[in-house]
């Protein structure tokens, strides 16, 4: 038997100051995650009837729906990262939101491949680098002990906003090309879908001027300079490492079901837009619920286990769990199809929920948002290019009507093994929790 590491004996924890757990703010993150998903996955379910009506290829499609919002993720988490760990969060949040707003109401009138890509970047400028400063935020309105909890609603929210993607986005098109005058007369429905749901989501941003900047707590130096900053993430490439490593593994399966998986329903099961958006958006928003359910709790329960990065454990037992749910695509009917792929994404929402608050837990406050935002990117660049490159490539392999199912099926599981040692290393390389290893120190307020 393979035993893990046990943390090295400590002196009593310096708990931070008993601060109340500010609900009102968690919610209002939650359904600013919502919107921002919501928008962010809206094209997927209806990326065939824009390709058809933009006169655009296969591989221009691949570039918008993978790359467009990949782009701002790479290049700009890092900077907003930083921005989030110095300087007033709500501010920048309400930026992002309105990036996104604005960005998908673009889409609604894009009128070439162009036009497209570059409305959809905009939207990504807000929805792919959002995620690091709600994570922010949260840390400083809960104590250390209660963020697997409130990380819950965060991710009950983001994967409501993925599964409203679908469902919107399938069911409103249908209804749209049903009734074409409803709203915009001579407008299609994929324009009107992306309209209305901008607007929507424009409605959204006005909440966010309620949220004041919260102080900041478990900070090991206020506002240290960049190189200062980077060479304290470096220290910890032991363990951040490892976890990245788990991270971009895992990241593939979940990649390729968010691109293709429209694609496999519409090649190898028959089904349309309108009847699988449904079904798939409640799949989704099933494994969001209890996923983040599970997730929360056990991210909280593990940190009393005496063991080195006892808060991974619930993600190394979802990624060896998540393994076999990779079958998925090859399900000999819809029904088995909709099951493994519940199965598959409770594992990943799991994964994540605990990524996350493990970063809120183990990384001090200044830390937090850089190493987030690293996760994002490469969930990001993994999920949208890579995943869509490897894909093209394996697809070279298994060919006939159920060779993309087996390229996705193969992918996940060779992957599923390599993010399994990598959360693994990340456990056995983990430091002490931010709130043990840090002195008592005053609240930092906003610059």
């Amino acid at each position: 038997m393979t035993d893990i590491a046990v943390a090295a004996a400590a002196p009593p924890p310096l708990h931070s100051a008993f601060r109340k757990t500010k609900w009102s703010v968690i919610w209002l993150l939650t359904l600013t995650i919502f919107s921002a998903l919501t928008v962010g996955g809206l094209l997927a379910p209806i990326q065939e009837a824009v390709k058809v009506d933009l006169g655009i290829s296969d591989f221009q499609l691949a570039m918008i729906v993978g790359s467009a919002t990949a782009i701002p993720a790479a290049i700009l988490s890092l900077p907003i990262a930083w921005m989030v760990d110095h300087h007033t969060r709500t501010r920048l949040l309400i930026v992002l939101a309105s990036l996104w707003a604005v960005g998908t109401i673009g889409t609604a009138f894009a009128q070439d491949f162009y036009g497209l890509f570059a409305a959809r970047l905009v939207s990504g400028i807000g929805a792919a680098t959002a995620f690091p400063v709600l994570v922010s935020i949260l840390a400083d309105v809960c104590m250390p002990e209660r963020r697997g909890r409130s990380m819950l609603l965060i991710s009950i929210g983001a994967w409501a906003g993925v599964a409203a993607a679908f469902a919107i986005g399938g069911t409103l098109f249908g209804w749209l090309e049903a009734n074409p005058s409803a709203f915009v007369a001579d407008m299609p429905p994929w324009r009107e879908a992306h309209l209305l749901v901008g607007i929507a989501s424009a409605v959204l941003v006005l909440p966010l001027f309620l949220i004041r900047e919260p102080a900041r707590h478990e900070v090991e130096k206020a506002n240290p300079p960049l190189r200062v900053a980077m060479k304290a993430f470096w220290s910890r490439r032991g363990f951040l490492g490892w976890l990245y490593i788990g991270n971009f593994a895992g990241g593939f399966a979940e990649g390729a079901a968010a691109l293709w998986l429209g694609s496999v329903l519409v090649r190898q099961y028959g089904q349309s837009p309108g009847e699988f958006g449904g079904w798939v958006g409640l799949v989704i928003l099933g494994s969001g619920i209890l996923g983040s359910i599970i997730g929360g709790f056990t991210a909280d329960a593990s940190q009393k286990l005496k063991m080195r990065g006892a808060i991974l454990l619930p993600a190394l037992i979802a990624t060896a769990l998540s393994i076999p749910a990779s079958a998925y695509p090859i399900m000999p009917n819809v029904t088995l199809f909709a099951w493994v792929l519940f199965a598959l994404l409770l594992g990943g929402v799991i994964i994540n929920l605990v990524n996350s608050a493990a970063i809120a837990v183990l990384l001090p406050n200044e830390e937090r948002a850089t190493s987030l935002a690293a996760l994002a990117i490469i969930a990001k660049i993994v999920g949208g290019p890579v995943t869509a490159g490897v894909i093209a490539w394996m697809t070279l392999l298994f060919k006939g009507p159920t060779g993309l199912g087996m390229t996705l099926t193969w992918l996940g599981v060779i992957t599923g093994f390599i993010s399994l040692g990598g959360y693994w290393m990340a456990m056995r390389n983990a430091p002490r929790p931010a709130a043990e290893a840090l002195p008592e120190t005053p609240p930092v307020e906003a610059a």
